[in-house]
């Protein structure tokens, strides 16, 4: 896959970072992805289940090593990270209270949290679960039957979960490649949202948007206009980010409905993009009279 024009995250593309003013010590320590000695084969092996429409994985463990090696995942009752990470002491007190007022016969069997405790689970996002599939080979899923799903038949799934999931993928590997950390963009009615280092370092710089094209055309019926593009640009002003276009140009070979012509020919993808600005007038003239 090509991957032009980014380059690396300097001042260009990169401004005005805003850090978050406070960043949890359980969380500070990170590492850009979940391998170590950066071979793959060293990596402990993540079972996952696939619920039809994301990716849940429910050990402790696991969701430590995924969410602060990476930025993996989301709490599935949480804005980012599952409430193990964030506040293990208070969510054993709940647990305990709740415990006892059931009149249950909870016992801790000499860990942190009491036995018979269920954790949240940490959600995983079609990509990037197929990500730790297909790149990584550390996450072994099943289905709701337990039933093992492999590589192609995860594909297959996720592109019936989801018509867009190839392109999204593609563009995932791009970003990924440049070390983004990619979270979902649905809250901000983008496909993802992008982060220097991490939610818990900085807010995110960039609402991702992609497009399909093929021989030059773009594919899909939907095409944005002047007011769609209009309303984007006013959410990322508003939330003090910008937008990113991502074109995801396939070969004009490609037969779209082959997961294996799909997976074969993944690095012939070719990754173009464009991103707009909002110039600050205010912030500019503040800056000229502090000089």
């Amino acid at each position: 896959m090509q991957r032009p024009a980014m380059g690396t995250k300097g001042n260009l593309f990169v401004h005005n970072l805003r850090p978050k003013n406070y960043i949890p010590p359980a969380l500070s320590q990170t590492l850009p992805l979940p391998v170590h000695d950066g071979n793959p084969a060293d990596s402990r092996i993540i079972d996952a289940l696939f619920t039809g429409f994301s990716v849940y994985v429910m050990d402790p463990v696991s969701i430590r090593e995924l969410c602060l090696n990476g930025g993996f995942g989301q709490g599935m009752l949480s804005r980012v990270f599952p409430a193990c990470l964030t506040a293990p002491r208070e969510t054993y007190h709940k647990n305990k209270r709740k415990h006892h007022e059931s009149n249950t016969n909870a016992t801790c069997s000499g860990s942190e949290h009491p036995a018979n405790t269920t954790v949240e689970p940490l959600c995983l996002f079609l990509e990037e679960a197929f990500f730790l599939m297909h790149q990584l080979n550390m996450l072994k899923l099943q289905s709701l039957d337990d039933e093992p799903i492999g590589v192609a038949e995860a594909f297959q799934k996720f592109q019936n979960a989801n018509k867009r999931f190839f392109a999204g993928y593609c563009a995932y590997l791009y970003l990924k490649s440049k070390n983004w950390i990619i979270k979902s963009g649905l809250k901000f009615g983008g496909d993802f949202v992008i982060y220097v280092k991490g939610p818990q370092f900085n807010h995110a710089s960039y609402i991702v948007l992609i497009q399909e094209m093929q021989e030059g055309k773009q594919l899909g019926n939907y095409t944005m206009n002047g007011l769609d593009f209009q309303g984007f640009n006013r959410i990322a002003e508003t939330t003090a980010k910008d937008i990113l276009f991502l074109e995801v140009h396939y070969p004009a070979s490609l037969d779209l409905a082959s997961s294996v012509d799909c997976l074969a020919r993944i690095k012939e993808v070719e990754i173009g993009e464009t991103f707009t600005k909002h110039h600050n007038f205010i912030g500019a003239r503040n800056q000229i009279k502090n000089k």
